[in-house]
Order: structure tokens, then sequence, then C-alpha cells
């Protein structure tokens, strides 16, 4: 049986989307503490090494935020000069290209938060191994420490390790409530319209667990036991969709309770207000969306979901899948006019 804790969720709200000034611009005269704003003359690795230590400390929680965030300001824009310059700095090439990509997005000032990814930086440079798999491990540790940081962006490193699995998701037309409309290329959803439902669709209708006959939902056809897998879902001009994976053993008849202790890993938007299905349910901010990114991993028990296009995390389930039973993606939308589309 597949467990699942509330409080091992990883939120992030979608919808913050801030940026932070140049100390480097004229008009910003102090960097922290009201003084005069100088370069730092630290070598990174030490001043990685001490925002690690002050973080970790045990009275972290009572530490000024804005303080730590203007630290953080001073050590980023100390490494857009050593990545400018020729001065020779031991990262490894996977910290230079998350650095290159974080101070590209940090002077188009579309960061929200950067202590997350400097968080993440500092994690990989004091590991002795550093390989992709570390990577991507230690960005989530990253990611639930600061699992409050509002629309986390990811780097591109990070991201390509994410994505590097798409998944080849159709839908399956056995399993699909019989109201619903799928497309022939099975990659579309939507619910019939009047016209379209004249001939009762539920006419020889057979009941059976794996066909949803309460809730407008449909599930993939392959489903996963082991791996990690990537897929979109365009939900572009849409209002109300359903979106996630269920595992094989999950309640499927009449209208259950699709949450976490049913066996569903969803997100839920209706009528304007985006919801991680967990029990109790957990309200997320939100932004229209176009693109929703859903990255699931078996092994390390984790549903995730992003906007992708602007690469930000949405939300996070942790939780233990069974191996003995398969996980499938899963869709749903009520609405007639305009389909649920797997990209």
């Amino acid at each position: 049986m597949s467990s699942q804790k509330q409080e091992d969720n990883i939120t992030g709200a979608c919808y913050s989307v801030g940026s932070l000034l140049n100390p480097h611009k004229a008009e910003i005269k102090t960097a922290c503490n009201s003084q005069p704003f100088l370069k730092p003359k630290l070598g990174i690795m030490k001043m990685l090494t001490e925002l690690k230590t002050t973080e970790d400390h045990e009275d972290s929680q009572n530490l000024d935020k804005e303080q730590r965030l203007q630290d953080a300001k001073m050590i980023l824009s100390d490494w857009t000069w050593k990545l400018k310059s020729k001065e020779t700095v031991k990262l490894g090439e996977e910290c230079k290209a998350v650095l290159q990509d974080l101070c590209k997005q940090w002077k188009k000032g579309k960061l929200v938060n950067i202590l997350p990814i400097m968080d993440f930086i500092i994690r990989i440079l004091l590991q002795e191994n550093k390989t992709e798999e570390s990577m991507l491990k230690q960005w989530f540790k990253s990611e639930k420490v600061f699992r409050k940081a509002g629309g986390l962006y990811v780097p591109t490193p990070v991201w390509n390790c994410i994505t590097r699995h798409p998944a080849e998701v159709i839908l399956d037309p056995q399993t699909a409530n019989p109201n619903l409309m799928l497309d022939k290329d099975g990659r579309s959803v939507r619910t019939k319209t009047h016209e379209e439902s004249i001939t009762n669709p539920w006419n020889d209708y057979q009941r059976k667990h794996s066909k949803y006959d309460g809730w407008m939902c449909v599930q993939a056809k392959k489903g996963y036991t082991t791996g990690s897998y990537y897929w979109e879902v365009d939900v572009n001009g849409k209002y109300d969709w359903r979106i996630g994976v269920v595992k094989e053993s999950a309640p499927r008849l009449g209208y259950v309770n699709m949450n976490t202790k049913a066996g569903y890993w969803t997100l839920r938007l209706q009528l304007g207000s985006l919801m991680a299905l967990t029990d109790p349910v957990t309200k997320l901010n939100y932004i229209a969306l176009s693109k929703i990114g859903v990255n699931l991993d078996i092994e390390e028990g984790r549903v995730s979901f992003y906007d992708s296009e602007k690469r930000r995390h949405i939300y996070t389930f942790k939780t233990h899948f069974m191996k003995s039973e398969r996980i499938y993606p899963v869709f749903g939308t009520v609405e007639t006019g305009r389909a649920l589309r797997i990209i």
C-alpha cells in the first residue's frame, strides 16, 4: 500500500515573479547593512561555505532573511565577474553551467529567489563525486529546504536532467468515462457536447474496475513500475483540469475521493482555484498556465509539476511507490469546448 505524508510535500506557488536588483547599477548605493557596495574579495568556495554554515546554524530560523538575500546578491555579483574574467575557478562543468544560467536569468530580472539555487550549488560543490544523478538529487534536497519559495526557477542543467526521459503517453479509451471524447491519436480529451451525446454513451456499458464512471477521467495505456519519466500537457485557455498519476489498485468507480490517501497524486484546477489533492487539500497560488510538465520518479517516490514554459516549480508530492503495482498518468476535464492535450 502506498503511503504519503502531507508534511513531505514540496510546494511552490507559481505566480510570484519578481526581479533581483543588479548591485552594479548606479542607482543601487548599498549592498547590506547600509554600507557602500564593494565587490567581494573572498574566494567563491570560501564564501559559499561560510554562507552554508550560516544557513545550517541552529538559530538560522531567527536570521534576517533580507540580510541573507543581500549576501546572496553579493556572491552572485562576484560570480558574474569571475565568469567573465580569465581567473581560474575550479567549479566543475555542472556548477559553471548552473552559474551561467543563473547569472543570465538574474540579469533579465526573472529570478524569484536565488537562495535555493545557491544552496544547491553549495551542495554539489561540497560533494566528492559529481555526477548527473547526484546533481539531480542535490537539487531536490535544496528544493525541499526552500519548499515555500514561490515559483522556484529550475536552472538549465537540472531541467535537462528532469526532462531527459520523455514518456510516450497515449490515452486508453477502455478506461475513459463514457461522456469523454478522445481524439483518434489518443493524445487529447474533452467532454462530449449535448449533440455528441444524443446517442446514449452508456449503452452497452459494462462496469469494471479500470473504467471511470463517475469523474470525467481517463488514464494512459502504459503504466510504470520503475524509472523516471516526463511529459507535458497543454492547458492553455482551460479553466478545468486534473493532471497527475494514479496507482493501479486505486478506486475508479463512482465519485471517489481522488486524493493521495486513495492512491492519486494530482493537481486540480477548478473555477480558477488550483489545488494539490492531498488529504486534506493543499491550496496553491495560481496564474494562467499554458503548459504543465509532470515528472514521475518511481525510485525516489516523487511526482513533481512545473510551469514548463517558464521552467518554474509548482508542486511536488513525496511518497513511496510499491514496485508490485503500476503507476499510470491520469487526466480529467469537464470542458466541452477546449481539449486537454498531451504534447
